[in-house]
């Protein structure tokens, strides 16, 4: 009789403390944990704590609206990319590089959570093919929509366009806007004045883009994406961003600074009405070194971001200008060796 009343006891008691664990799982900080109840990621044995917590700061970054199917992840040392999904019904298995965290003590330039940044968007966006969610993250993280309400809208302050000038984005091309809009500093993500970004037919643009800053939009000519490189395309990206932050964001003394920097002086006798004291030799590109401080910045913040080296050559002052008094200003970044 004792032997029974013991069993039931310690059913009672297994039962009690099941009850218990579970409320403990439910309000517990435990990022492994949050990662399963959140967002129905599963993983492995072999994940850290600080691996996990990596990942879920890069999931709570998105909106809760994106739709996250049961996934099951685990770590690999081996792996080619920085990540490989399989599909199984109606389960995702991840796998993902060792080598895409976050490494403790780093003292580099861009955030050290990048590259794991760009897995889980790989991840989230189904490889580049979920354009809903591609739209998505250019919306909430950047401030960028590609459906403008009207071109004709849009364009009637400046060249007055109709819709049928108006093209589309791939998803590939999407993609590269999202890499490239992630190497800035997490405060210069979202310009308040830049809402649009279009893709129009190459008809009448003498310019691979325009950045319109009084106007709320940049327009890429179509050809842009035929046979151009991941280089070239994200070149021109941060160039146009660059004179948003110039036009709207940037204090009058940094851009002062960068003007004394670039020996540059007002001269009406220029058809920019700019000149500089400089030699060309101290500027990336010709385009650079005969217009103005604005294209100046343009041109040499889109070469600090995509073709570092190059910069350096030309100007070490003024790649230590931009990594000081933007990237650092602005936030803590750091590039591997010819990350690009």
């Amino acid at each position: 009789m004792m032997r029974i009343i013991n069993t039931i006891l310690f059913t009672i008691t297994v039962f009690l403390i099941g009850c218990y664990t579970v409320h403990l799982e439910t309000f517990s900080d435990d990022p492994i944990l949050k990662l399963k109840q959140k967002y129905s990621a599963h993983l492995g044995v072999t994940w850290t704590a600080k691996q996990a917590d990596s990942l879920l700061k890069i999931f709570e970054s998105f909106s809760t609206n994106l739709n996250f199917h049961p996934s099951i992840w685990k770590i690999s040392g081996d792996l080619e990319e920085d990540i490989k999904i399989d599909f199984q019904n109606s389960l995702k298995f991840v796998t993902i590089s060792s080598d895409v965290f976050p490494i403790e003590g780093y003292q580099g330039i861009l955030a050290p959570d990048k590259r794991l940044f760009e897995a889980v968007v790989q991840f989230v966006t189904e490889g580049g093919t979920n354009r809903s969610a591609i739209k998505q993250i250019l919306q909430e993280r950047y401030g960028i929509s590609i459906d403008a309400p009207s071109y004709e809208i849009l364009t009637k302050g400046n060249t007055k366009e109709t819709g049928v000038r108006l093209s589309n984005f791939e998803n590939e091309d999407l993609m590269t806007f999202i890499s490239i809009l992630e190497e800035f500093p997490h405060a210069l993500h979202k310009v308040t004045q830049l809402k649009y970004l279009v893709c129009r037919s190459d008809d009448n643009m003498d310019a691979a883009a325009r950045a319109w800053t009084t106007l709320n939009f940049i327009e890429v000519a179509e050809s842009v994406f035929d046979n151009s490189d991941f280089k070239y395309i994200c070149h021109i990206m941060v160039h146009e961003k660059a004179h948003f932050l110039w036009t709207h964001f940037f204090p009058d003394q940094l851009k002062g600074d960068w003007m004394k920097l670039g020996g540059w002086q007002k001269d009406s006798n220029s058809e920019s009405g700019w000149s500089t004291t400089k030699d060309r030799k101290e500027f990336v590109s010709d385009y650079a070194h005969e217009k103005n401080p604005n294209e100046d910045m343009a041109e040499s913040l889109g070469f600090y971001l995509v073709f570092p080296d190059k910069l350096r050559a030309c100007s070490q002052a003024k790649y230590d200008f931009i990594h000081e008094r933007i990237m650092l200003t602005y936030g803590a970044r750091y590039v591997a060796p010819d990350r690009m």
